[in-house]
């Protein structure tokens, strides 16, 4: 499959990401984030999804719905 390459300005693509379903957001993201990094978790990235668990947790994320 080919590559191609688009520039954007930041505020085009997050007013794009803002319009689709959740449903969608997630698969984009887990397409180009998730499937692409196959190597292990550093110090440091273990660290963040611990304290972003944490986040979660006590409620004090930023929610999608509220970004839009």
């Amino acid at each position: 499959m080919a590559v191609k390459t688009l520039r954007m300005p930041e505020d085009a693509i997050v007013n794009m990401l803002k319009a689709l379903p959740k449903s969608d957001i997630i698969d984009i993201f887990y397409r180009t984030v998730v499937e692409s990094d196959v190597s292990p978790l550093t110090r440091h990235e273990r660290e963040d999804i611990r304290k972003s668990r944490k986040e979660f947790e006590k409620g004090t994320t930023v929610k999608w719905a509220d970004l839009k």
